[in-house]
């Protein structure tokens, strides 16, 4: 039963990929593309990888989906967007579906003719777990052995939210995304979001012995910020510009403070001291919550506002 489940999964998401991808209509496409990464949240949990099933789901179904989203209603505003695509003709297409094959093809022979390696990997970081501070082997090698890695990309995340910010402008953020007036909306939130909370607070948590850590609690503290945004209820008109920049940097901030204190004793850098990794560790995942919920917030306000445009005819407002 459980592998006609798992064969069942495996033909619908390739059968909604293709679909995404040889779609006419770009609307119909990303819907396809949103279906997917749900879809994908599911193989996940059937791969046992539930924290990854939830990032999955919350940024590359949910965000990356609205992103898309809010990009055609934009292109369709300015006119540079029909409604269907022409049809790519068929040595275009031909040639799409050779280069997949080939590419699928390459990357199967690379997988089953891989060399054996000359460092066992999985039995260095089964040796090195007692002094990671973290049970969990994931988040011993995020945050303690590849934690150069972790660090960087979340400097990609705050640099890319705050050039978006850069580029918008004060009408812009003004004008975003309205709330919605409905009662059934507004009754729900006061069930959800303290759910969602303790929810985020748990994933916190357990990512020291189990699956979780910071970027699933973010992507859940994230959720329920953009639902309360929503509703009407504007995280941004009730904390100060200046303490939402604050929320953006810290975890990067926190991350880089804890990565050069190294270097204070004579240590390398983001080498965590004796026995207190693990402290360290919950702390740079807490800074880290926060800041992720507030970019994913962040980035979907900004994908939810109107494009700007210039004033024409002669100066205004003397």
């Amino acid at each position: 039963m459980n592998l006609l489940i798992d064969f069942t999964l495996l033909i619908g998401i390739l059968a909604i990929a293709l679909t995404c991808l040889i779609s006419r209509s770009l609307f119909r496409s990303v819907v396809f593309f949103i279906l997917l990464g749900l879809m994908l949240a599911i193989g996940w949990i059937r791969l046992g990888a539930p924290d990854i099933a939830l990032a999955e789901a919350a940024i590359g179904a949910g965000i990356t989906g609205v992103l898309l989203l809010d990009t055609l209603g934009h292109l369709k505003k300015t006119g540079n967007l029909e409604n269907d695509e022409p049809a790519p003709g068929r040595k275009r297409l031909i040639l799409a579906i050779v280069s997949s094959f080939t590419l699928v093809g390459l990357l199967l022979w690379a997988v089953f003719n891989q060399p054996t390696p000359a460092i066992n990997i999985h039995l260095l970081v089964t040796e090195a777990m007692p002094e990671s501070g973290v049970s969990h082997p994931i988040t011993a090698v995020l945050l303690n052995f590849r934690s150069y890695d972790t660090l960087l990309e979340v400097g990609v995340l705050v640099l890319a939210v705050l050039v978006g910010l850069a580029l918008q402008t004060d009408q812009q953020a003004q004008d975003s995304l309205p709330g919605l007036p409905n009662p059934l909306l507004h009754a729900c939130l006061t069930l959800l979001i303290p759910a969602m909370l303790i929810t985020s607070m748990y994933l916190l948590w357990a990512g020291a012995d189990r699956p979780g850590g910071a970027f699933q609690a973010g992507a859940m503290l994230a959720a329920a910020f953009i639902l309360l945004h929503i509703s009407g209820i504007k995280l941004s008109s009730q904390v100060s510009h200046r303490m939402m920049q604050a929320g953006l940097l810290l975890g990067f901030g926190v991350f880089l403070a804890v990565a050069t204190s190294s270097l204070i004793g004579g240590r390398p850098l983001l080498t965590y001291p004796e026995g207190g990794a693990g402290m360290l560790i919950l702390l740079i995942e807490l800074a880290l919550t926060l800041s992720i919920g507030l970019i994913l917030l962040s980035l979907f306000t900004i994908a939810n506002s109107p494009p700007h445009h210039k004033d024409q005819g002669g100066d205004h407002g003397h």
